[in-house]
């Protein structure tokens, strides 16, 4: 379920990216074209706090076992189910564990295999958050920027329903190599002189063909690096894990912009940095474990249990949510 959701939210992302080169080539003023939209999606984002509960997953693992059953009974009125009394979390074995305050965030920085996850994850982020504005900034070198804004949103959007296929087959830590890998070539291929001169379709050339597509490769990875952040830590850090990645690529992303600056000194400077962000990042996603097929860890003995499992695709021991009405 959760590539299903990434690969269609991932979708929609990059069709509005789309329609957004559509819609700033008639309203080039920023405020026209990014104050409407961010007033109304704001609006429904503050309403959608009235309606989605807290994650029940989270408050059981927090001990906060009656918040976490009148959560669940809030959605079983909703879908008219019984209501529950009880919540026990039975492991592979049959043990029922009792709710209980785990460890605290602090497990992320005092444990060397999420410390290094998180290391690895991080740059990971940085990298394809550069890679994926980096080059959407420097598409005004490549001709019309609006027209290449939409073809680039029109080239996402295939390839996350790709990616979302593929990541359910092969696995998260080989589709993200794949997919970085992918996004290399392509930028290597562009910078291949004579390629600018090819035309594809009025000004369109297949370099431009080639860094929509290295772009579209890293959106895909950045979609699916949600996914893989997720499965890989435990409940009580999860969400901060996930902001602290997040973080990183918020640098990226703020040092995108400078690729214009950059591009007055040499337009392959930009490219070079990307690859050697890409080599760098396909290396690192070595060292994190697979989680396709596996439960999420519950706990740091969960995943320390992930991380000695050396089959993919296996699962491993885990703690699953039992429900009694």
């Amino acid at each position: 379920v959760s590539t299903q959701s990434t690969g269609m939210s991932s979708a929609g992302f990059s069709l509005g990216g789309g329609c957004a080169g559509l819609v700033a080539m008639w309203a080039p003023h920023w405020h026209q074209t990014v104050l409407p939209p961010l007033i109304i999606f704001a609006v429904i984002g503050i309403l959608f706090y009235f309606f989605v509960p807290e994650t029940p997953h989270w408050l059981f693992a927090r001990g906060y076992e009656s918040l976490a059953i009148a959560s669940l009974n809030k959605v079983a009125t909703y879908n008219k189910a019984p209501l529950l009394a009880n919540i026990e979390l039975v492991s592979a074995t049959g043990e029922v564990t009792t709710a209980k305050k785990s460890q605290g965030t602090s497990i992320l920085w005092h444990t060397p295999f999420l410390r290094r996850s998180i290391a690895c994850l991080a740059f990971g982020w940085f990298t394809v958050s550069i890679c994926y504005y980096g080059l959407e900034f420097n598409a005004a070198s490549l001709g019309n920027e609006y027209l290449i804004m939409m073809l680039m949103g029109c080239f996402d959007t295939p390839f996350k329903i790709i990616m979302y296929w593929f990541a359910g087959r092969a696995g998260r830590q080989i589709a993200c190599q794949t997919f970085l890998g992918g996004a290399l070539v392509c930028l290597i291929l562009s910078g291949v002189s004579v390629l600018d001169q090819i035309k594809i379709y009025g000004n369109f050339t297949l370099k431009t063909i080639l860094v929509s597509c290295g772009r579209a490769f890293g959106g895909c990875v950045f979609a699916l690096f949600y996914i893989y952040t997720t499965e890989i830590l435990p409940t009580l850090v999860r969400s901060t894990g996930v902001s602290l990645c997040s973080t990183a690529a918020r640098i990226g992303s703020l040092l995108a912009p400078c690729v214009i600056l950059v591009n007055e000194i040499s337009p392959y400077i930009i490219y070079v940095f990307i690859i050697i962000c890409l080599i760098i990042a396909m290396s690192l996603l070595r060292n994190i474990p697979e989680t396709l097929g596996k439960p999420l860890p519950n706990n740091l003995e969960d995943c320390q249990k992930l991380f000695q499992t050396p089959s993919r695709g296996k699962k491993s021991e885990s703690f699953e949510m039992k429900f009694v009405a």
